[in-house]
């Protein structure tokens, strides 16, 4: 792969960001539900007060969108593998994008957890994304185990992303298998943006 395929991949993984936020944005300003929330009543009727049939269809393209950019994370990690690997001597030209994953390299300080995953909500923005109690996190957006300083960074980022996509690389519980994953804070029935607990490594 060279750099303008790899280039086109993080377009087409901005492009499925920015429709997933689109479709975050559609679900809560114009029928305030998210992926999860039940779309029948209390008696077991269909909801009269929400677009059913737009809620099923924004539902089942979110969950199409989010395969396809899990895919295409995976493209853009390999990607870059092969790029720094081709341009080990000149490493200016392995940078692409501020926004996509680093070459897949445990030694990196961008590789190495600084988080863990100690609580995760049922039917929460967290659990919708995958993330699972003992999940050790590497990165979530920009920050990482080489710039994180106190969890206020982490609320910061939370609060100033939400209803938009973060990608967070996850170390998986008990594994050394290592994920990408897409979070979309927001409002819920629970606390929080997340629904979840990251505790610092000590």
């Amino acid at each position: 792969m060279n750099r303008e395929e790899l280039l086109e991949l993080v377009k087409q993984k901005d492009d499925i960001e920015k429709e997933l936020n689109e479709l975050a944005d559609e679900l809560k300003t114009q029928n305030n539900v998210g992926m999860t929330e039940a779309l029948v009543d209390k008696e077991g009727y269909p909801r009269n007060d929400i677009d059913l049939v737009r809620v099923r269809h924004i539902r089942q393209r979110v969950i199409c969108l989010q395969n396809d950019h899990k895919a295409l994370m995976k493209q853009i990690e390999d990607g870059l593998i092969q790029i720094h690997e081709n341009n080990a001597n000149n490493p200016s030209n392995t940078t692409v994008s501020a926004t996509t994953t680093a070459p897949s390299n445990t030694n990196l300080p961008n590789k190495e957890p600084f988080l863990r995953v100690d609580i995760v909500s049922n039917h929460s923005p967290a659990e919708t994304a995958g993330l699972h109690v003992g999940d050790l996190v590497c990165r979530i957006g920009t920050i990482r185990k080489d710039n994180f300083r106190t969890m206020q960074d982490i609320a910061s980022l939370v609060n100033n992303s939400e209803n938009r996509s973060i990608t967070l690389l996850v170390q998986r519980a008990n594994t050394n298998e290592q994920q990408t994953v897409t979070l979309i804070p927001k409002k819920w029935f629970g606390n929080g943006l997340l629904g979840c607990k990251l505790t610092p490594l000590s």
